[in-house]
């Protein structure tokens, strides 16, 4: 008789792309109801882009994925923007994050070479990272109580 966890290790690798989602919506949502104004618009930025992503997507992968490499350049920006624009360290980590998901695209747009296997992961890798500092961002809000008062 088989048992119902023979293949276990393999049931389990269907599920990553829901942890990615789930992070994803968490973090997000944490940020709209208890993020700063950075946050908030850190992850709005985020979300377009991800909607424009899969939207847009080239299902083939064959070569570099332009509609990713448009909408990560965009929260690139916006991610510097909030950057300069803030005392708080957490977007230059994520824009640093982002930075990476750029290169990833000229990297691959450049180097043929630069297999869709490696190009995917190294996509979700750096995109989950830019959402990890989104949330700690959010985190270090809420802990402090809200906004701070900024001072003229």
């Amino acid at each position: 008789m088989a048992s119902r966890f023979a293949w276990g290790p393999f049931l389990f690798a269907h599920y990553y792309p829901y942890f990615g989602l789930a992070l994803t919506v968490v973090v997000c949502g944490a940020a709209f109801w208890k993020g700063g104004r950075e946050a908030q618009f850190a992850a709005g930025g985020f979300l377009l882009g991800w909607a424009a992503t899969i939207a847009l997507r080239d299902r083939s992968w064959v070569g570099t994925q332009w509609s990713a490499f448009a909408s990560d350049g965009g929260l690139l920006i916006i991610l510097i923007a909030i950057s300069w624009r803030t005392t708080r360290w957490w977007p230059l980590f994520a824009a640093a994050f982002e930075l990476l998901c750029v290169a990833t695209h000229v990297a691959r747009t450049v180097d043929p070479g630069v297999r869709a296997w490696g190009y995917a992961t190294a996509q979700v890798i750096f995109t989950q990272l830019v959402i990890v500092t989104i949330g700690v961002g959010v985190w270090n809000t809420w802990r402090r109580g809200g906004e701070p008062q900024q001072a003229n």
